[in-house]
């Protein structure tokens, strides 16, 4: 398969960078600010679909490591379907409550991680959906 490393690598990233997001909000080493009404409550709706993230990009970089190419497969176009839509629902939700106009101290990490999952996730789907044209299927 080609790419593998290279996509086991981009998939180890939310595996060990969602779960301490997540618990330094929790514990206030992030903080939280209510930028607009309802913030923190679409905030914290994330981490069940995000953890569902990590569970699907943990199997995929086992099954690139371990070379079971069906698995990698499915997993992989699982990882960017829930990528690319996690960062489609964080993009609406910017654009209807009007927070994608002005800029906040995060707008930087944020937008970092959108290019991650869109770019990351078109990745996968190009080179998942190659393996799946070469095996004939």
């Amino acid at each position: 398969m080609k790419y593998r490393k290279l996509m086991a690598v981009l998939g180890m990233l939310p595996v060990v960078g969602i779960p301490p997001y997540f618990i330094a909000a929790y514990f206030g080493w992030y903080p939280l600010v209510e930028h607009v009404p309802g913030y923190t409550v679409w905030f914290w709706s994330f981490p069940l679909p995000d953890f569902w993230l990590v569970v699907t990009s943990a199997l995929m970089v086992y099954a690139l490591i371990a070379k079971r190419d069906t698995m990698a497969v499915v997993c992989g176009l699982l990882t960017a379907s829930a990528g690319i839509f996690m960062g489609l629902n964080e993009l609406m939700f910017l654009f209807y409550t009007g927070m994608i106009l002005f800029p906040l101290s995060d707008t930087g990490f944020d937008l970092a991680v959108k290019i991650y999952f869109f770019s990351v996730g078109a990745f996968y789907i190009r080179q998942f959906s190659r393996e799946i044209r070469r095996s004939g299927v």
